[in-house]
């Protein structure tokens, strides 16, 4: 087996994009430009929207109990994009509103529907990046 050490690899398409061949002569590809998460992030959604810990998340704002404002460091292509996210709690329904190339605003309800705050919250962004 031979390995390959770089710091850098550079796409000959349009997007940049590399492939990468998933065995010798296999014909199922993955494509590493797309299959990445663009954007995370791990935040108390109390208060303080503090972020334990993020990556392409500029900022986290506070509209309102159990909602948060994910800010982009880079901006999305367009705002169809994939979003998941998850909560503390199995009880607890997590949705998505305001999406745009910009931010994602991610609330979080509590098993009697109500809108709630959580100390841990989390959420990632597929899809491409502007």
């Amino acid at each position: 087996m031979s390995t390959l050490r770089t710091n850098a690899l550079e796409g000959m398409d349009a997007k940049n994009s590399i492939t990468i061949v998933a065995g010798a002569g296999n014909i199922t590809t993955t494509n590493v430009q797309e299959g990445l998460a663009k954007c995370f992030a791990k935040w108390a959604s109390n208060s303080s929207h503090a972020i334990a810990d993020s990556f392409n998340t500029a900022s986290m704002t506070d509209p309102g109990t159990g909602v948060g404002n994910a800010n982009f460091t880079n901006n999305m292509s367009n705002a169809n994009f994939s979003i998941s996210a998850t909560t503390e709690s199995m009880n607890e329904a997590v949705n998505f509103a305001n999406v745009s190339t910009s931010a994602v605003s991610v609330s979080t309800y509590n098993s009697s529907h109500s809108a709630t705050d959580n100390a841990h919250t989390t959420a990632t962004v597929h899809g491409d990046l502007a």
